[in-house]
């Protein structure tokens, strides 16, 4: 019986969750008048070591054909030049202005460090922050400029193409069955706190005025800093209904397991951040669940019944069609959920971080140490 409970209330949030999501998507009003593209400068900080790198460029290029590409390379990044040198060759009727950067200071954010030197030279009105392993779609782009006009910074929904091998797609399987149920739930009941990395977008004269990204260059990630830099000198965030495509390859379960810990250590900063209000409805609507799915599966191995069994596999099966409406995908989706609790174990005694080839040891967002591997 006490599985039972378990099991309806796990159920109960994740319905309240798709319920909160749908509840604020109908609160959005769609762009009447599109903004023209060449008014917008597309920053794109790159680093070599994914093997899609050039096809999502690419793919960005011709999409949103006319934007200015902003294309900001290492300058110890042989691989990453010839792919960008081969891409403006190709290319040579977009427009698109490559710059190349020294090794950032110790301890200033190597990708901030790049932003910051961009912000002074473009020209553009509207300034999109966007990975190198992310599409764009031009609705989704349209969508964030048209929000611009009611806040300070606006951000998109990250969506994983389910492609590559198991980890890949676990990863996929993690981001999709989560970024709606943990950006959008969320909305009805309290204000953004954060934003997406992987797409970001404000208006250039709007964060000149509060000093660009230099207050925040001390920072290791630039999405937790920008948001509490904005939200700090008055400013507001809107949270987009519209995704944005990442294509990333995961190589083993070491990776996995590595970028997993990377988004968990900053998440676990970010939350401890916030008012003891905030963290209730956080846990209650993020942390709970996982917890109430992992105590079923404890209660299968170590108390094995029919009951038991039952209980778990009616759960896992109501649950999937909650997420996703089909049953398709579902045992990656039942693992991605199912490990979140080690991952949040894992970042809580392990503050040691590797970002493509870097290493770090973070104690804050603004206090975090280069260390060897």
């Amino acid at each position: 019986m006490f599985n039972i409970l378990i099991a309806c209330l796990y159920l109960s949030l994740q319905l309240f969750k798709k319920l909160s999501a749908q509840s604020y998507c109908k609160t959005v009003i769609l762009p009447q008048k599109p903004v023209l593209l060449e008014n917008v400068a597309i920053f794109q900080p790159i680093l070599s070591g994914d093997a899609s790198l050039s096809w999502t460029l690419e793919s960005n290029l011709l999409i949103l054909k006319e934007a200015c590409f902003y294309w900001l390379v290492d300058d110890e990044d042989p691989v990453g030049h010839e792919i960008v040198d081969e891409l403006i060759k190709r290319h040579h009727d977009k427009n698109i202005v490559k710059l190349s950067f020294p090794e950032a200071p110790e301890s200033i954010n190597p990708k901030l460090f790049k932003l910051n030197a961009v912000l002074s030279q473009c020209q553009q009105d509207y300034c999109i922050v966007l990975d190198d392993d992310t599409t764009l779609p031009e609705p989704s782009l349209q969508m964030m400029l048209a929000d611009l006009a009611h806040c300070e910074l606006v951000t998109g929904l990250p969506q994983y193409r389910e492609q590559g091998d198991f980890y890949s797609r676990l990863l996929a399987a993690f981001v999709n069955n989560n970024a709606s149920f943990t950006y959008l739930s969320l909305l009805p009941y309290m204000k953004p706190i954060t934003i997406n990395g992987m797409c970001y977008g404000f208006k250039r004269e709007q964060l000149n005025t509060i000093g660009g990204f230099e207050p925040i260059l001390g920072c290791l990630t630039d999405d937790f800093a920008m948001a509490e830099h904005v939200l700090s000198h008055g400013g507001t965030i809107r949270q987009t209904t519209f995704i944005q495509l990442i294509a990333t390859s995961v190589d083993d379960a070491k990776h996995y397991f590595r970028q997993m810990h990377r988004w968990y250590v900053f998440a676990n900063i970010l939350f401890f951040k916030q008012n003891n209000k905030t963290k209730a409805i956080i846990f209650s609507l993020h942390g709970l669940p996982s917890l109430l799915l992992l105590s079923l599966w404890f209660t299968l191995f170590f108390n094995f019944s029919v009951i038991s069994a039952s209980t778990l596999l009616i759960t896992l099966i109501v649950r999937q069609w909650i997420i996703a409406g089909s049953m398709k995908g579902l045992l990656l989706s039942v693992l991605s959920e199912s490990l979140q609790t080690l991952h949040l174990v894992h970042a809580f005694m392990s503050k040691k971080i590797r970002w493509r080839n870097r290493f770090y040891r973070v104690d804050s967002n603004s206090q975090f140490t280069s260390i060897k591997k």
